[in-house]
């Protein structure tokens, strides 16, 4: 598996993404999303933040 799918997959597993396509998250920026991803959560789970600093 390459380090982008096993990302995907650590991010979705500890909750740290969020799909709303009815409802677009809307950014700091103002920019709007159906994809929200909260990298805050990775502080919890050191392995999947060593994987990200690594990528």
């Amino acid at each position: 598996m390459n380090i982008e799918k096993e990302i995907a997959q650590e991010l979705l597993a500890i909750q740290a993404v969020f799909l709303n396509p009815h409802t677009p998250f809307t950014w700091a920026s103002g920019m709007k999303s159906p994809i929200y991803c909260d990298n805050r959560m990775t502080m919890s789970y050191p392995k999947v933040r060593k994987k990200l600093l690594k990528a």
